[in-house]
């Protein structure tokens, strides 16, 4: 393609998409979209990481709090605070889990607060829970008191987090007991789903930890510092590098709806009444409980609700779910290290923008029509390809600009390439329905690329011309003159499409024809000798009507045609201007289809043929042998013959004189010059009419007699015109 012709794809394809990727993030709508195709892929896509196997959940649940309605120990929920250590002290019966984290909030008074301080103090590993908050009265940095400063986060950086205006810490002795505070809250999207948690959160200045941080850190001493526009935490040996965005949060990976409803969680009513049993002897070995206690062996324990009533349920990418899930998930990505990092939004449009490019060469450049068709199936395997190995290196690749872009890209250079293609199958078809039947044409239509590039094949040349057509025109007025040639060349041509031929030009009265291109036919010799004795079959009819009709001159009435035939290799295909382009052949073979039309004079035949169209159509078409010339222009030999007529409809006549001929034939290249001429002359008595190949071929002796040719003679005519 010209290179001004690829300018507009590479306008359609490339930049209007551009605009519209520019246009989508310009006003922000990009980020959003984003990440909800992301979690579309998601759950297209497989899992590579799986739920900590270290995390489970004590989960106050419909059944817990229905069961207890009625207890005069617990009640209606929320239950009196004396249940928690109660469920805190069952998990370390055995082996003590590594770190208990209650996600159910004890910033308000209540009778029973004594034995959560109890508990803070004698059962160890225990965090509780803060609450964050924007509005209200916005508490100013002097009011921090001494919980907030023994539990903050020792960070010094300038990266953003979360931060919230007012925080109520664990109620009174609660708090100043308590071995650990998390920050409990989380913030959704802009479209209300739950997607990222930061490990720190600020207030007043200060940083503290959320329940996914305290969960990593299992209460040990632990480092943490910002590097580049992330987050270390190093605990030990352990190190964890936390990517963050730019607003201090991480994306979560939130594995898959079945993981998320197969954690770990035990009922807090079945380990209310495992205890029971315990207590009451009911039940001696603590493996068979409901609960056993050995679930939470050096577990990372939950404390949570489910319950309708609790109100505490979240948006996530699979649906709602109680808000414990999702803080299991944030737990469960920081200890393991599953977080994503969403890599900036121009590597997604720098993709694209290069697929959109291979598309300009596939659709405009590439040749091959199957990978044209094949083209939005690569594109989207390249995108899906890509999108999944930076997944499982927990990469996520902007998605909205190839989603919005390629479909853009691929119906707008469609369009176009239907459209150029469209007219330029115009053009051909106005030229070609002039040249091939109609029912050919859209056959070649088919494969535009092949037609116009064209090719070197075997084909049959076709030339005809009525002989003395000048003495014709001479005698007859412009006016009879052209309707003349229109009958005459609108009959040919009708027959010359109807057997699949093509016709190449007209030179004056002279019909140029093509068999076998532009749709290779395996037979097109054979279409080529129908359709010359055809011709010959449709000019007789025409030359009775004008007889009948008087019509003309006697010499135009008269008329007769030449035809010359050859088969072989050509290059075809279609030569000119875009404006101004014709489908035609060229080559030697041509050239001899042209010289033995012009020899068909010499030899008074209708038909004169190649030894290539004789061999190969010998046994539906009656042929006669002739001579062995040499055309102008050509060394080698041809051995030509004239098409007499269909195999069915030889005459023993015919038979006999050919015979005659070809004997008379074999004394001339013999040198026996008189019974050559004695055969030959007996070629005429058979036909009952003077036979001009063999009054050709007896002058041809007679001079030859009187001139005898060279020793290295080998019968060969070279003839010396066109």
């Amino acid at each position: 393609m010209k290179k001004y012709k690829i300018f507009i794809p590479i306008i359609l394809m490339v930049v209007i998409p551009a605009i519209f990727m520019t246009f989508i993030s310009f006003f922000r709508f990009s980020t959003t979209l984003d990440r909800k195709l992301s979690d579309a892929f998601f759950h297209i896509l497989p899992s590579h990481h799986f739920f900590s196997k270290d995390i489970v959940i004590i989960d106050i649940d419909e059944l817990s709090i229905a069961k207890y309605a009625d207890h005069p120990e617990l009640g209606q929920w929320p239950w009196k605070r004396h249940i928690y250590p109660t469920l805190i002290g069952y998990t370390k019966l055995l082996t003590p889990p590594k770190i208990t984290i209650i996600d159910i909030m004890f910033t308000e008074r209540s009778d029973y607060d004594e034995a959560i301080v109890t508990a803070n103090e004698s059962l160890g590993e225990i965090s509780h829970a803060a609450n964050f908050r924007d509005g209200g009265i916005v508490i100013p940095r002097q009011g921090i008191n001494e919980i907030s400063q023994r539990f903050r986060v020792n960070l010094q950086t300038t990266l953003p987090f979360p931060q919230y205006e007012n925080a109520s810490f664990p109620i009174g002795k609660i708090g100043e007991t308590a071995p650990m505070v998390h920050v409990v809250n989380v913030r959704a999207d802009s479209d209300g789903i739950l997607r990222r948690f930061s490990p720190v959160v600020m207030w007043n200045g200060l940083y503290f930890p959320t329940l996914a941080l305290q969960a990593f850190v299992l209460g040990e001493p632990y480092q943490i510092e910002t590097m580049d526009s992330n987050l270390l935490l190093t605990k030990e040996n352990l190190k964890r590098v936390v990517p963050l965005g730019k607003d201090g949060m991480v994306r979560a990976y939130f594995y898959s709806e079945a993981e998320l409803r197969n954690i770990p969680r035990y009922s807090a009513s079945g380990i209310i009444e495992s205890l029971e049993k315990l207590n009451s002897g009911e039940v001696e070995d603590p493996n068979d409980l409901l609960v056993p206690p050995s679930l939470f062996e050096n577990k990372i324990v939950l404390i949570g609700t489910s319950a309708a009533a609790t109100h505490d349920d979240v948006v996530t990418p699979h649906g709602l779910f109680p808000g414990v899930i999702a803080q299991a998930v944030f737990a469960s990505n920081l200890t393991e290290g599953h977080l994503l990092k969403e890599l900036p939004e121009s590597y997604g449009i720098s993709f694209t923008i290069l697929v959109l490019l291979i598309g300009v060469l596939i659709l405009f450049i590439n040749q091959w029509h199957l990978l044209k068709n094949l083209y939005p199936i690569i594109a989207i395997s390249m995108f899906v390809g890509l999108f999944y190995i930076l997944y499982r290196m927990d990469f996520v690749i902007s998605t909205y600009s190839f989603v919005l872009g390629f479909p853009i890209s691929y119906l707008l250079g469609f369009a176009y390439l239907t459209y150029t293609e469209g007219k330029e199958k115009r053009k051909f078809n106005n030229i070609l329905r002039n040249l091939v039947d109609p029912g050919v044409v859209s056959v070649a239509l088919e494969n535009m690329d092949s037609l116009k590039q064209g090719g070197e094949w075997e084909i049959t040349a076709f030339f005809s011309d009525v002989a003395g057509f000048s003495t014709i025109s001479e005698e007859l007025s412009a006016t009879d003159l052209a309707k003349l040639l229109n009958e005459y060349l609108s009959a040919m041509t009708l027959v010359l499409k109807s057997n699949s031929g093509t016709l190449d030009k007209y030179i004056g009265d002279a019909i140029v024809g093509i068999f076998g291109a532009p749709i290779q036919y395996k037979d097109h010799p054979k279409m080529a000798c129908k359709s010359a004795l055809e011709m010959l079959s449709e000019l007789e009819k025409l030359r009775t009507k004008w007889n009948e009709n008087n019509e003309f001159t006697p010499l135009a009435r008269a008329m007769v045609f030449r035809i010359g035939l050859n088969c072989g290799l050509a290059k075809v295909g279609f030569m000119g201007t875009d404006s101004l382009a014709s489908y035609t052949m060229m080559g030697d073979s041509v050239n001899l289809a042209a010289r033995l039309e012009a020899a068909a004079k010499d030899y008074g035949v209708s038909i004169l043929v190649s030894e290539s169209i004789e061999s190969v159509c010998k046994d539906e078409f009656h042929f006669r042998f002739l001579d062995w010339i040499r055309v102008k222009g050509k060394e080698a030999p041809v051995k030509i013959y004239s098409l007499e007529s269909l195999q069915k409809d030889v005459t023993d006549v015919m038979r006999q004189a050919e015979r005659e001929y070809e004997l008379g034939f074999e004394m001339y290249l013999g040198r026996n010059w008189e019974k050559a001429i004695e055969h030959f002359q007996n070629v005429s008595k058979l036909y009952q009419r003077e036979d001009i190949s063999s009054h050709l071929l007896i002058k041809r002796c007679q001079s030859l007699f009187q001139n005898p040719p060279p020793v290295d003679w080998n019968g060969v005519y070279t003839r010396t015109s066109k």
